[in-house]
């Protein structure tokens, strides 16, 4: 049978992590010929339903056909932490409360290729390509791996966490989709890249590199209400997004049914939100696009108006006019780039709206 995860799928992966230092060079026999020899000597494969067992650690790992499952592996210890990138085939993975031996972790991750669905008792929501997320050991959570999918983050002792108990004990979540969010998660897939690709660089460089990457994951948690925060602006705003998150979709939900929900006035609610980066409507907005994006390169292809009605917005011109003043391109142009150029469309997910867009 062949590998699904094959030598393109591979050179793919590679290229990506390098942040597009890297990519195949010209010639040779084939994408496997002209992969690295130090890649593919850290690279573990592990495939079929023992495969399955070796990676899941403290999770329990279900596919709908567990022989034909395949994973790629690669991690490089960094003191305390864990730099690691997985590339896998479809499958569920479910995480009960605890870790072995007592050591709880926290795993985050970014999608780079496919999709993943979280899902905790807080409910339902999607990790989809260039968004970040994170599993806790102190939680009940359950992933769903959609298709071919990559993710690369770093494991860290929950310890390395202070003041996000309450966070952590949903088991899993979402970090907003913010500047920060997006920057960090291309700088852990380019410190993953530079170690594999050069491994002995120091005690001075490993102790640095541990130091940035436990600052790193605390700065991504700080963007949640620590444990005991009172500043009630900070808890409405994270409400809101969590909110924005869930109902984005519906092109009658606005700013006033936003205020509704959340039980506050109008005037209340953009007070909340004076001296932000982001106004409140541009927050929405750039949400809805980012779920338009998704759905422009989605199989098989929609009609925009199709796009436009699943995305939040009113109708296909709405779309348009919106898509093409704050992504820079109309829809058909962001599809056929898409199209043209398929090796490159996770990069361009992650580095879409870096600035806040203009307040609307």
């Amino acid at each position: 049978m062949a590998r699904v995860l094959d030598d393109a799928e591979m050179a793919a992966w590679l290229g990506r992590l390098s942040g597009g230092l890297w990519s195949p060079p010209a010639g040779g026999a084939g994408d496997g010929a002209r992969i690295p020899s130090w890649f593919t000597a850290q690279t573990m494969r592990l495939d079929g339903a023992l495969g399955m067992l070796q990676l899941s650690n403290f999770g329990t790992m279900k596919a709908a056909d567990p022989d034909a499952f395949e994973a790629a592996l690669l991690r490089r210890s960094i003191g305390a932490t864990m730099l690691y990138s997985t590339l896998e085939t479809s499958h569920t993975v479910s995480y009960e409360v605890g870790a072995p031996e007592g050591m709880d972790i926290i795993i985050l991750g970014m999608a780079n290729q496919g999709g993943q669905r979280l899902r905790t008792a807080a409910g339902v929501q999607l990790l989809s390509v260039g968004r970040m997320g994170f599993m806790s050991s102190l939680g009940t959570s359950s992933i769903e791996h959609l298709g071919v999918s990559e993710t690369t983050g770093v494991v860290v002792p929950v310890a390395a966490v202070p003041g996000y108990q309450h966070v952590l004990a949903a088991g899993a979540d979402v970090f907003p989709d913010t500047p920060l969010t997006r920057a960090a998660g291309a700088a852990l897939g380019r410190m993953l890249f530079e170690w594999a690709k050069d491994p002995d660089q120091g005690e001075g460089a490993l102790a640095g590199t541990e130091a940035a990457l436990v600052a790193l994951v605390r700065s991504l948690f700080r963007q949640f209400p620590g444990d005991g925060e009172t500043d009630r602006a900070s808890l409405v705003r994270a409400e809101a997004d969590r909110i924005i998150e869930r109902r984005h979709r519906d092109s009658a939900f606005g700013i006033a049914e936003l205020a509704d929900e959340l039980h506050v006035s109008r005037r209340q609610l953009f007070r909340l939100y004076a001296g932000m980066d982001e106004s409140l409507a541009a927050r929405l907005l750039r949400r809805r696009l980012v779920t338009a994006r998704e759905q422009l390169v989605s199989a098989p292809p929609q009609d925009l108006a199709t796009v436009a009605a699943q995305s939040g917005f009113a109708d296909a011109a709405a779309l348009r006019a919106q898509f093409s003043r704050h992504v820079g391109v109309s829809p058909s142009a962001f599809r056929m780039a898409a199209r043209t150029q398929p090796s490159r469309l996770a990069e361009a997910m992650l580095l879409s709206d870096e600035q806040p867009g203009p307040s609307v």
